[in-house]
């Protein structure tokens, strides 16, 4: 049974959630680019992404209060809210952020951080209506 990438995404959000560094490793391709909403930020290859997730495990709780997944076909739109945010001094999220990740062969080749919904959806070439 082949998986969807949205279900590759949900199962990346659940390992980090968990912790899980093997099974991230796995699902990154050793190339991966994890790019931050600024330009200085970003991840270069998987060592430098799984390192800056390790700093991510030094919260308490997930930080998570909030969470959007769309399939965009060899893309997936994240949207992520909630305190772990609000509290990141070097960049300005104001409490929420959305990631594109981009896949080929089951792997996360690419993540791109935006702060905003639509500029997310137009870079991963797809239009979602409000949830009601």
């Amino acid at each position: 049974m082949t998986q969807t990438n949205l279900e590759v995404v949900f199962d990346h959000l659940h390992a980090r959630r968990m912790r899980d560094l093997s099974l991230l490793e796995s699902q990154l391709h050793p190339d991966v680019v994890h790019q931050g909403v600024l330009p200085e930020l970003i991840c270069r290859n998987r060592d430098e992404v799984l390192i800056n997730v390790q700093r991510g495990f030094a919260r308490d709780d997930f930080g998570v209060d909030r969470l959007e997944l769309i399939d965009a076909g060899e893309r997936v739109v994240v949207g992520l809210a909630g305190p772990r945010f609000s509290e990141v001094p070097w960049a300005p999220l104001n409490g929420q952020i959305y990631v594109v990740y981009t896949l080929h062969g089951g792997r996360i080749v690419r993540m791109e951080d935006y702060l905003s919904r639509s500029q997310a959806l137009a870079v991963a070439g797809t239009a979602v209506k409000d949830w009601v």
